[in-house]
């Protein structure tokens, strides 16, 4: 993990500066309103990655039985390429495995070579495209999942 790099539960206090990381990072991002609508959900958890004390990005997943779907994962531009983001993801493969997962899914832009290698790196495998998925600009979604075995490991 990255020196100086901390990730904490999403809190209030995070807030305003998670709702401009959305309008930075997404042509329809999620509202304060929305992201203070998942504090204290059951079924959410939003984890928020410090760098030496500064928000760096952030990574939302609900889960609703023995499935997890990751919601968002969005790091300011500063702090990209330092491993925030893949150290996002393996915490909420953690806290998957904490909840008894058989598996996490998501959906990536398919122009976003970056995330999608960094997903395949760690084991996810794509299974599927919903085609004109995204708005602004239209574009197919590519669907990831990364399965468990019955001790949540991750299967090749």
């Amino acid at each position: 993990m990255t020196d100086g790099l901390s990730i904490v539960p999403m809190a209030g206090h995070h807030l305003n500066t998670l709702a401009e990381l959305e309008k930075i990072c997404f042509s329809v991002p999620w509202s304060r309103a929305a992201l203070a609508a998942e504090l204290g959900k059951e079924t959410s958890f939003f984890a928020v990655a410090e760098f030496c004390g500064t928000i760096a990005g952030y990574a939302g997943m609900s889960c609703v039985m023995d499935e997890c779907y990751i919601n968002n994962i969005a790091v300011f531009p500063q702090f990209r390429r330092m491993g925030i983001g893949r150290a996002l993801v393996l915490h909420l493969i953690g806290e998957a495995e904490h909840r008894s997962a058989s598996f996490i899914t998501l959906e990536v832009r398919a122009s976003n070579s970056i995330a999608i290698a960094l997903y395949k790196s760690l084991g996810f495998q794509e299974e599927g495209r919903r085609r004109g998925y995204y708005s602004l600009p239209q574009e197919d979604a590519l669907i990831f999942t990364l399965r468990f075995s019955k001790g949540c490991t991750p299967v090749p």
